[in-house]
């Protein structure tokens, strides 16, 4: 029967990752290494880096304005000038920054706005009148303590300067702004994608250990119930039992060896789940019967460890055993629509309510928050029950070709 359902069925080539909803980032290259150290230094100190922003982006402001001053009036001291003067007024913003600012960091924000408005006008207004000080003793000149006396003057701008001014207009911005182009990425928003990346490194190793977590939480719930279903046996039927503990052996040793394994292939699943089914048989005898219709094409899909036997444990101990007469369980596996689709139905007593399900049992809410974490809320599971008629409860993984 599940071969001719499976011939039945149409092959979809979409093929895509489990991961495609889940955070998980390919270890980084080399050579993505190395580009990282040498842009922003591990040991770098914050406020070194905030100095070399601010020496960067001040230079820039400066060389423009120092361009520009030797363009029109072909004055090198006065050009160099500015360019020095332009560092101090940014060393002071980085001194404001270190010193000042961060002790306003507890008022509220308007008020935080304003302090540093005033310190830094008032900051900036000293400096600038120290600086022309220093430019009218060290070059001539008038300056505020020493106004201009003298009558009116006419400049003379050459013909030559006139003629280039579109010309120098046009490339004088080019090199200042490329300087703070590359000086403010490598410094402040290069430093922010790092940051930016291990905040999300830091997220995929919490939902790793989240899903960790969860996987370990399943095997002492398994061990248990199985325990309990050999231990009804030890008196009844020891030969049986001996078998049992057989089978939960090789299960546990199926279990050790795929501790690591995020996802395996179905077929695995399936063979988990037929020896645990085998333990409830050998208790429950006829009146527990086993159905499977599987495509043989899913039975190499990867997909999360152990989260099919806790669908079919589910289905034995709240749906076939609490029923008079006993019942059936129908694992059944196919493609559709870009994802594979693993459904295990159960004849059993059904529920009234089916979002108990997942909050009554270890097992289910176990499988539904795996998988929330892994692919996101469409991807939780669907379950469909009546009462008196049975339990089915489906699954969607995103497609991927694995391998047995």
């Amino acid at each position: 029967m599940a071969n001719a359902a499976a011939h039945r069925m149409t092959w979809f080539t979409k093929i895509s990752r489990p991961g495609r909803r889940m955070p998980v980032r390919a270890p980084q290259s080399e050579r993505e290494h190395a580009d990282q150290v040498a842009l922003v230094p591990e040991d770098a100190n914050l406020a070194t880096h905030q100095l070399l922003f601010v020496l960067g982006t001040g230079s820039a402001i400066g060389l423009h304005i120092a361009m520009l001053q030797l363009a029109l009036f072909r004055n090198w001291t006065s050009s160099v000038f500015t360019l020095v003067a332009s560092v101090f007024f940014a060393t002071l913003g980085w001194v404001l920054w270190q010193t000042v600012f961060r002790r306003f960091a507890h008022y509220p924000l308007p008020r935080r706005i304003l302090l540093q408005t005033v310190v830094a006008l008032a900051s900036l207004t000293v400096l600038s009148i120290l600086l022309m000080e220093v430019r009218a003793l060290l070059l001539g000149g008038s300056s505020l303590l020493q106004p201009y006396t003298g009558g009116d003057r006419t400049i003379v701008i050459a013909a030559d300067s006139i003629r280039h001014a579109p010309l120098i207009f046009a490339l004088v911005p080019v090199v200042p702004t490329a300087l703070i182009i590359i000086i403010g990425f490598n410094q402040h928003w290069w430093r922010i994608f790092l940051m930016h990346n291990r905040q999300e490194e830091l997220r995929e190793l919490a939902v790793s250990a989240q899903l960790a977590a969860l996987r370990a939480q399943i095997n002492p719930h398994f061990l248990f119930n199985s325990l309990n279903s050999i231990a009804q046996l030890i008196v009844t039927d020891p030969v049986k039992a001996e078998a049992c503990v057989e089978r939960l052996g090789e299960i546990y040793r199926y279990l050790l060896h795929r501790a690591h394994a995020d996802f395996v292939p179905l077929a695995e699943e399936l063979s988990v789940a037929e020896s645990y089914l085998e333990i409830e048989r050998a208790r429950f005898g006829d009146a527990l019967t086993v159905e499977e219709k599987i495509d043989v094409r899913a039975r190499g899909l990867l997909l999360p460890s152990l989260i099919l036997q806790p669908l079919v444990e589910n289905a034995v101990k709240h749906g076939i055993s609490p029923k008079v007469g006993g019942g059936r369980v129908t694992i059944e596996a196919h493609i559709f629509d870009g994802d594979l689709r693993l459904a295990v139905r159960d004849t059993g007593v059904g529920v009234r309510d089916e979002r108990t399900m997942f909050e009554d049992g270890v097992g289910l809410r176990n499988v539904r928050d795996r998988l929330l974490r892994l692919y996101g809320a469409d991807y939780a599971p669907e379950v469909v029950s009546r009462p008196g008629d049975g339990t089915t409860v489906t699954l969607r993984i995103p497609l991927v070709q694995g391998s047995t």
